[in-house]
């Protein structure tokens, strides 16, 4: 019968990813089977850029939303009676800088590359 959808599968596990051989496991699968190291929590060490602390939660948004609509993953967080901005996390740091570098010349910002830290409930 129709069997021969079987081989696809290692197919799939072909596939060759942008990032160097090295670190293709820690860009392309799921957190739990990257090789990066382990912070206190068990969670992968992961980098965020911070572009932004501001007062106003509206500005916040609309800069997520710039930084959105150019393909980053941005979020806010609030602390302290400040909106910080976010793009990230991204497993390695190098990967945080470039990124960093390329929003700071594309939207001229003076982001900079912080640990990631999970949202607290």
């Amino acid at each position: 019968q129709a069997q021969q959808a079987q081989p696809a599968p290692p197919a799939v596990a072909k596939v060759e990813p942008k990032a160097p051989a090295a670190s293709a496991p820690a860009a392309t699968s799921t957190k739990a089977g990257a090789p990066s190291k382990l912070d206190a929590n068990g969670l992968p060490v992961s980098w965020s850029i911070q572009l932004a602390s501001l007062s106003n939660r509206a500005g916040a948004e609309k800069l997520q939303q710039t930084l959105r609509s150019q393909g980053y993953n941005a979020y806010i967080r609030a602390a302290g009676g400040m909106n910080r901005v976010y793009v990230g996390p991204l497993i390695e740091r190098a990967d945080a800088e470039r990124t960093r570098d390329a929003i700071n010349r594309q939207n001229s910002l003076k982001g900079f590359v912080v640990r990631f830290q999970p949202e607290r409930s």
